[in-house]
């Protein structure tokens, strides 16, 4: 009957475990599953049956909580819906694999039970560093993001999102100590436990406020959904919606009359010139947008207010950054000066517009290809930067493996039968008049270590995505995500998608202000300020590395080492 025990365990543990993330962050759920996943661990017979239950255990924990993943199917015609829960499970079978290995390899290393749970809270964070690198990477809800509703998520600033995934596989281990334990064992449960309070209280302590009030900010979110994104005839309907917003927005910040100071401590250096500017010909507008007719004449010449959506002037007030989402331009803008021009229209000279739209760019071979990008627009109608997503979706940007995939039917889940070229990866974009920037498209903010260019530190990150098409959790986590990166990173994040949830997180990982999931609006607010470069930022996963060095010679003594033989008893000799 152990099987079919031990099968019921992993599962249902591994499903609880799921909603210990977001949307519901129920952590106490996270410390309990990964407790019996310590025990299927250290009571396996032989490794490979220690390993069998961990993949179930993680492949129940990714279905549950990737459950959004088959909402993207229902937005495309190319493959039957039904397909999104196919993918769903076998992405969760894949992803399940790097919780199978860490747990193999510590029932491989040692029999002992305690040595086993101590190799398999050492082995984790790089299965976890594995998982976000090989085959491109989808470092999406590592066990970490538990603590982020805690104050141990603080110490993310310290040891990173990978090592909270090993305090959380510890802290597990620990309650299965303080469960199933004797002696000594129950007592180091209980001491870890009770460090785990301590350093809540230590992470709880590191958080500062300040009177700091930064640059006005804008935050656009229109509420466009996936059904209505790529629809051409839509397309005049979704810019005006933007203009409008944002010149509301902008009359509330002068409405506002808040002072602005300007004096962030960033490290500034000279950038050199951001790579792939240069444009070609488009091969074919229509295959990314549809076909986009702007209603102003070819030129330079700035529109009026009403000509460009606004309505009304824009009143008097300090230099302001405006986001909107990833892919919010539909025009190929560094070809078309009407369309850049009415886009600067819809701010004031000083201000600056960050926008996700299509860029085109050029190859080391000459050629051109089409790149999903963020510009950097000035009031007076110039590019002053861009940046080109470097982290690519399988499937969303790119179908890996075309010519094997397109014969099985398998295509992009959006319109568009082309790849996106790859950009170089983190830059700092230098802001004329703003702090400098750390731009980030999509689930790029996923991936610790690689989202700023560490020899250039930003002001802060700006996370620019389009999650209309993530269902009801893929959004909720994505924020989650972002809020891990702050704090790691000491930098204020301010994240723009379509339909939510948009948000302004400080650089303590603390959402100040956000809009709800389906909301149209925009937040008007400003821009936290940056902290003192943590030391994650400077030594990376070194901490972290120490850490698991310890552990595993921990494992290794305990694994060695042999009690003495009980003495033999004397015998007694008669006469």
């Amino acid at each position: 009957m152990q099987g079919p025990r031990n099968f019921i365990m992993a599962t249902v543990a591994g499903s609880g475990t799921a909603l210990a993330f977001a949307p519901l962050n129920l952590w106490p759920l996270g410390v309990i599953g990964f407790a019996l996943l310590a025990h299927l661990v250290t009571s396996a017979s032989r490794g490979w049956t220690a390993a069998l239950w961990a993949w179930l255990f993680g492949t129940a924990m990714f279905a549950v909580s990737l459950n959004w993943i088959a909402t993207a199917f229902t937005f495309q015609a190319k493959m039957p819906a039904e397909l999104g829960w196919v993918a769903v499970v076998g992405l969760s079978m894949y992803l399940a694999l790097f919780v199978a290995l860490p747990a193999g390899l510590a029932a491989r290393l040692a029999q002992k039970p305690t040595a086993r749970a101590l190799w398999l809270v050492a082995l984790w964070p790089l299965a976890e560093m594995l998982r976000g690198t090989l085959l491109t990477g989808f470092a999406w809800n590592p066990a970490g993001a538990i603590w982020l509703e805690t104050p141990v998520a603080q110490l993310a600033s310290v040891v990173g999102g990978t090592g909270l995934s090993m305090l959380a596989l510890a802290c597990g281990v620990a309650l299965l100590w303080l469960v199933r334990g004797a002696g000594r064992w129950r007592a180091a449960g209980i001491a870890t436990l009770a460090s785990t309070g301590v350093l809540a209280l230590l992470g709880g302590s590191m958080i500062s406020e300040t009177e700091f009030i930064g640059t006005p900010l804008v935050v656009v979110q229109p509420g466009i959904g996936q059904d209505e994104r790529y629809d051409a005839a839509a397309a005049e309907r979704h810019l005006a919606t933007y203009i409008r917003l944002t010149r509301t927005a902008l009359n509330e910040v002068a409405q506002a009359g808040r002072p602005v100071i300007q004096s962030a401590e960033v490290a500034q250096r000279s950038l050199t010139e951001t790579e792939g500017v240069v444009s070609p010909l488009p091969p074919s507008a229509e295959k990314v947008t549809g076909e986009f007719r702007n209603k102003v004449d070819a030129g330079l010449a700035r529109p009026t207010p009403e000509a460009a959506g606004g309505g009304t002037a824009l009143l008097p007030r300090k230099p302001t950054l405006v986001v909107w989402p990833e892919g919010a331009i539909d025009d190929l803008i560094e070809i078309n000066p009407a369309a850049l021009a009415r886009l600067a229209a819809t701010i004031s000279k000083g201000d600056l517009l960050l926008a996700g739209g299509t860029g085109v760019r050029r190859l080391p071979d000459g050629s051109a290809r089409y790149a999903n990008s963020l510009f950097a627009i000035s009031g007076d109608g110039r590019i002053v930067a861009r940046f080109d997503k470097a982290h690519l979706v399988p499937l969303g940007e790119y179908v890996p493996w075309r010519d094997w995939l397109e014969p099985l039917g398998i295509a992009r889940l959006v319109p568009g039968d082309f790849d996106f070229a790859a950009g170089p990866g983190p830059r700092t974009l230098a802001l004329p008049g703003f702090t400098s920037v750390s731009p980030m498209i999509c689930y790029e903010i996923a991936f610790p270590q690689a989202v700023t260019d560490n020899s250039n530190r930003p002001g802060w990150i700006v996370n620019v995505s389009n999650d209309a098409w993530f269902g009801a959790w893929g959004p909720p986590q994505h924020l989650a995500q972002a809020r891990l990166r702050a704090i790691e990173e000491r930098l204020p994040v301010a994240r723009a998608t379509p339909t939510g949830i948009s948000a302004v997180v400080d650089g303590f990982g603390r959402v100040r202000v956000s809009m709800d999931q389906g909301a149209v609006g925009s937040i008007t607010t400003s821009l936290p300020p940056p902290q003192p470069e943590s030391l994650f930022a400077r030594l990376g996963l070194y901490p972290v590395a120490v850490l698991v060095l310890l552990l595993a010679l921990l494992g290794h003594l305990l694994e060695r080492h042999r009690p003495p033989p009980p003495p033999r008893p004397l015998r007694t000799i008669t006469v």
